[in-house]
């Protein structure tokens, strides 16, 4: 039987539950991508798209001087997934109306 999906609002993010990161490592992704999407939009450079993509160039970055390469991410506001990851290496949540995965492999 599968585990029910539920969502939970943390560090200003909705996440989906349950959760596959460590907190420490949750808090950082969240926290980090919200400065970073907010930084990225509040520029007046670059069109949507390349500001996305600026914030999730960024994000990774982070990621993966942090905690070690190579963090995949993915922002937007439709989108599907099937990804093979690490184990406690995955989360998927809400920044507003973007939608943002995070997940090393």
């Amino acid at each position: 039987m599968s585990e029910k999906t539920e969502w939970a609002t943390m560090w200003g993010a909705k996440v989906k539950t349950p959760t596959d990161m460590p907190d420490d490592i949750l808090k950082d992704a969240i926290t980090t991508s919200i400065q970073v999407l907010s930084e990225c939009e509040s520029s007046s450079e670059n069109d949507d798209n390349s500001k996305q993509n600026d914030a999730i160039q960024k994000i990774k970055e982070h990621m993966d001087e942090k905690w070690s390469p190579c963090w995949h991410v993915v922002c937007g506001r439709s989108f599907g997934s099937l990804v093979t990851h690490e184990a406690n290496r995955f989360i998927y949540f809400y920044v507003e109306d973007k939608a943002v995965m995070i997940y090393k492999a």
